[in-house]
C-alpha cells in the first residue's frame, strides 16, 4: 500500500531572531506500507513546544538539530489505520514523536498505546504527556516541593506553568504567578485559583513589585523564561530557596547574547539551589506522576486549557504564536 504523506520541513537554520513562516515549507512523499510488523498511523493532534526552537539552529544542544528538507519531529497523537503488528491493532491510538506530518509508518519501538476511553485523546499531549510530566518532575524531584511553600511561577499561563501552579495549590502552597496579558491574569486567578497573578509587562521594577506583593520572599521559583525575570527572582528568594530551571523562552529568539546574572552573590549568601533539568532524563519515572495526575483530573482538582490551531499547514504559525506567548495553556494543532 502506497500512501501520500504530507509534512512540514525546515528550509534553513535560524541562528537568532524570531522564526517566520518563510522558514518552513510543506512537502509530501510517498510511503510504502508493506513490511512485517509495520504500523501505519494517521496523526490527529500535534504538539508544538518551546524546546523545538533550539533544534532550528546548528548550535550544539541536548538534542540534534532538525534535518533541513526532512519531516520535522515532535509529540503527536494518531490513530492506527493499518497494522502488520499483532500488538498494535487498527483503530487504536498511539503517542509518538513523529509530529509535523499527517501519515507515517513506524515499528512498535517508537509508539506508545493510549486508552482514549478514559480521557480525550489530546490530554495525553498535555497534562498526561510531556507537559504534565515536566511540571510534576520539576516540582517534586527537582524542586522538592513542600506543603506551605511560597511558589513563584513565570510563564504561568503556558502549558507547563499552568499545571505547575495547580499542582502547587493542590499540595497546600501559596502561588504567585506571572504572565503576559490581563486575560491570562484573570484566568489564573479566577479559574486556576492562584493566590496572585500579574502581568509582568505592566511592571516597571520587578524586584520591588515582588517584594511588595510577597514581602517574606519565595521558597521555590519555577523558571520558564530565564533572563531578567530569573535575576529578579534571585533577589527575592528566601535563604535555602530552590530555583528550578525549566525553560528560557525570553532568550530563545535573542539576536545577541544576553548578559550574565549580576547578582550571583545572592546565590551564595542565601545558599540557594539552582538546578536545570530535561524531562528526557526522566522518561522511566512516570508511574507516580501518572497515578497522581489521573486522580487530579478525574476529581476535577486540575484543569487544563488548550489553544487549538487547525490544519497541518498551519503548524509553523502555531509554533510562532507559541513563541510570541499568544497561547493560553497547551498549544495544539488539530489535523482534520
Amino acid at each position: 500500500m502506497i500512501i501520500k504523506s504530507n509534512f512540514i520541513t525546515l528550509k534553513r537554520y535560524i541562528p537568532s531572531g524570531m522564526p517566520s513562516l518563510d522558514d518552513f515549507a510543506i512537502k509530501s512523499e510517498k510511503i510504502n506500507f508493506k513490511v512485517n510488523d509495520q504500523i501505519l498511523v494517521k496523526n490527529e493532534w500535534i504538539s508544538v513546544d518551546p524546546y523545538m526552537r533550539g533544534r532550528m539552529t546548528e548550535r550544539k544542544n541536548y538534542i540534534d538539530p532538525f534535518e533541513l528538507g526532512k519531516p520535522m519531529e515532535g509529540g503527536a497523537l494518531g490513530k492506527i489505520i493499518e497494522s502488520n503488528n499483532k500488538e498494535f491493532k487498527k483503530g487504536e491510538y498511539v503517542i509518538s514523536n513523529f509530529g509535523w506530518r499527517d501519515y507515517f509508518i513506524s515499528s512498535d519501538n517508537f509508539l506508545t498505546k493510549i486508552d482514549v476511553q478514559k480521557f480525550q485523546p489530546q490530554t495525553f499531549l498535555g497534562p498526561l504527556g510531556f507537559t504534565g510530566h515536566t511540571a510534576y518532575i520539576g516540582l517534586f524531584k527537582i524542586g522538592q516541593l513542600k506543603k506551605n511553600d511560597i511558589v513563584l511561577v513565570s510563564s504561568a499561563a503556558g502549558s507547563v506553568g499552568s499545571i505547575v501552579c495547580q499542582i502547587a495549590k493542590i499540595n497546600g502552597c501559596k502561588v504567585i504567578a506571572s504572565t503576559g496579558s490581563d486575560e491570562k491574569v484573570k484566568w489564573l486567578e479566577k479559574e486556576l485559583g492562584v493566590d496572585h497573578a500579574f502581568n509582568y509587562k505592566k511592571i516597571d521594577n520587578l524586584v520591588l513589585y515582588l517584594k511588595e506583593i510577597n514581602p517574606e520572599g519565595f521558597d521555590l521559583y519555577f523558571d520558564n523564561v530565564g533572563g531578567d525575570f530569573l535575576e529578579a527572582a534571585i533577589y527575592r528568594m528566601k535563604n535555602y530557596g530552590k530555583i528550578v530551571i525549566c525553560g528560557r523562552i525570553s532568550q530563545m529568539n535573542a539576536t545577541s547574547p544576553s548578559p550574565g546574572l549580576k547578582n550571583m552573590a545572592h546565590v551564595l549568601v542565601k545558599r540557594l539551589t539552582i538546578k536545570g533539568f530535561l524531562i528526557f532524563d526522566h522518561l522511566n519515572d512516570k508511574e507516580e506522576f501518572y497515578n497522581d495526575m489521573t486522580y487530579w483530573i478525574k476529581s476535577n482538582k486540575l484543569k487544563f486549557k488548550e489553544t487549538i490551531v487547525d490544519g497541518l499547514e498551519n503548524t509553523p504559525k502555531a509554533f510562532i504564536e507559541l513563541l510570541k506567548g499568544r497561547n493560553l495553556g497547551k498549544m495544539l494543532v488539530r489535523i482534520g
